[in-house]
């Protein structure tokens, strides 16, 4: 296929380091003048420019210049970038833990600059729970109106337990009112236990109001076939961690997010103004498995699990690399 020649994308000039991929030892400076064969290259979504310098023959430069207009990485490279405009990092404003918690609720507000705000799914976060052991770690995150997910392995024996029945859990609404939830039941999957799974389902002991929002999901086979790692092209994934921040994975944006007690946390696909579920941080993604773990536990408390399912989003329309 012919590509049509471009100009390079603004990020590629101003953050060369991110998207510019030296094939072999450099030598002397790119400043350089020199005259050079340009060629058009792609690793599935992404178009490179692909530059021989006749100071150094032997070496190939690559540089991002677009993805493919019809690709979901195209779709979410334009959309994060309508998004990062002197926004922040920080999901939060205010998140802290009264003397007296988790007897009393914690003193929450959304950052209303944050990278992630006004985006449907944001109130699926939970900002702590009474089981989280170190502020925000192990959070958990709503994926329907009655279930909250969170990573399996060290939360215990494998399999379904009330050992947290009663435990707080905490949501905020777009308006700063912390609404707060009680465990009624849970299920626990890890390597360890034997499963082929990392996570933790539990059950609340009401639904969630309509104010907050659970999170789609995407099949994580899906996901890896439409939205490919192309890098050293951009490849934005909004990562939350235990310190109340959201990673995007671009400079400037990005924060740790592999600490301890970070697992669970979500990794969430930015897509069309939506923060959708794909996995947690080291552990599994939304699986048939886990919708039937989903309706044990509402059967188990006399709900319909019809009513509380995972909601998958579509993105088949979008190609395959």
């Amino acid at each position: 296929m012919r590509l049509k020649k471009r100009f390079v994308s603004v990020w590629a000039l101003v953050l060369p380091g991110l998207f510019a991929e030296l094939m072999g030892m450099a030598q002397g400076s790119e400043s350089t003048p020199t005259n050079s064969s340009i060629s058009w290259g792609t690793n599935g979504p992404a178009v490179f420019r692909l530059e021989v310098r006749d100071q150094n023959p032997g070496f190939t430069w690559r540089f991002f210049d677009h993805f493919l207009p019809q690709s979901l990485n195209h779709l979410v490279w334009t959309n994060v970038l309508a998004l990062t405009n002197a926004r922040s990092p920080n999901v939060w404003s205010v998140r802290t833990h009264p003397p007296a918690w988790p007897a009393k609720p914690p003193m929450v507000a959304w950052n209303t600059n944050s990278l992630i705000w006004g985006m449907r799914g944001m109130t699926a976060l939970s900002p702590c729970w009474e089981d989280e052991g170190g502020n925000g770690q192990a959070p958990i995150t709503a994926l329907t109106k009655r279930h909250g997910y969170t990573r399996g392995h060290g939360m215990g024996a494998d399999g379904f337990t009330k050992a947290r029945n009663g435990k707080k859990i905490w949501f905020v609404t777009t308006d700063n009112a912390v609404i707060q939830m009680t465990v009624k039941g849970a299920v626990v999957r890890s390597i360890v236990g034997g499963a082929n799974a990392d996570y933790t389902i539990v059950l609340f002991s009401k639904d969630l109001p309509d104010s907050i929002k659970p999170m789609r999901v995407v099949a994580f086979k899906d996901f890896n076939t439409k939205y490919p790692d192309p890098r050293p092209a951009p490849w934005p994934l909004f990562e939350t961690e235990q310190g109340g921040n959201v990673s995007t994975g671009l400079p400037g944006l990005s924060v740790n997010t592999w600490k301890g007690g970070d697992s669970g946390a979500p990794n969430m696909l930015p897509f069309r103004y939506e923060l959708v579920f794909v996995n947690g941080r080291s552990t599994s993604c939304a699986s048939p498995q886990m919708q039937k773990d989903m309706n044990i536990l509402c059967r188990a408390e006399g709900l319909n699990p019809d009513k509380y399912q995972l909601q998958w989003i579509d993105i088949s329309n979008y190609p395959a690399f």
